[in-house]
């Protein structure tokens, strides 16, 4: 596990929601994977010309910490968990089992690192873009057409395709989560939830209960390839 750097931490929430911490997946493989120097390349041919301003490996070490931050019990399918210890209930309303909140601690230097990984990525992509940004450009394009390719979208004019924007978007609302800033309804859950011990149940009621849906469906709409997927993912959790 890598070591988080000293400095202000973030308290952030991960929801026990698959499709929406698959874009930390989507984050880590195609977009950071992408950016790394290519290896074997022969005498002829050149890598990616990216921004001297951008510090890769310093992007890949910041991330690789941040994913180590993960609650393991979140690294683990419903039918891998047995003996995997952290799971406690989380209910709302009447005793409404709801998809559970994990804490987690973020360093405040690798969300920044993070943050301009993420200006760079919109530069690169803005009209007019700095001519050093010209590679990172078609490192989005090429790793969005890989991800269309990877979850079998794409196959007929209806179905929707990855873009370079979807990516930037992804890596922008992993951070949204990751640092949930002065949104009220992430500090009111934080608040209502604290650190709930293992086997627990939590009951969040009133504004906490709202909240939950706030938040959650804000997430789930983000995440979600449409609507029709993002009502089915709501009404599951």
């Amino acid at each position: 596990m890598s070591d988080t750097p000293a400095g202000e931490t973030v308290l952030a929430l991960l929801p026990d929601i698959p499709e929406v911490l698959a874009v930390l997946n989507t984050v880590d493989d195609p977009l950071i994977a992408w950016l790394q120097p290519a290896e074997g390349l022969g005498p002829d041919e050149e890598d990616w010309r990216l921004p001297a301003t951008l510090d890769v490996p310093a992007v890949t070490a910041a991330w690789d910490r941040i994913l180590d931050r993960r609650p393991r019990l979140l690294l683990f399918g419903e039918d891998e968990r047995e003996g995997v210890p952290g799971a406690y209930s989380l209910e709302t309303g009447a005793g409404y089992q709801r998809a559970s909140l994990y804490p987690m601690r973020v360093a405040r230097a690798d969300l920044q690192v993070m943050a301009s990984l993420l200006e760079h990525l919109r530069r690169a992509l803005a009209p007019g873009r700095p001519a050093d940004h010209g590679d990172l450009a078609q490192i989005l394009w090429d790793a969005a057409d890989r991800l269309t390719d990877q979850r079998g979208n794409g196959v007929s004019p209806s179905t929707r395709r990855y873009e370079g924007e979807d990516l930037v978007a992804d890596l922008q609302t992993a951070l949204e989560m990751l640092d949930p800033g002065e949104d009220p309804d992430a500090a009111l859950l934080l608040q209502a939830i604290g650190t709930p011990a293992e086997g627990s149940t939590v009951r969040l009621s009133g504004a906490a209960a709202e909240a939950y849906d706030r938040w959650t469906g804000r997430l789930i709409t983000k995440t979600a390839s449409s609507a029709t997927d993002a009502a089915l993912t709501r009404w599951a959790n």
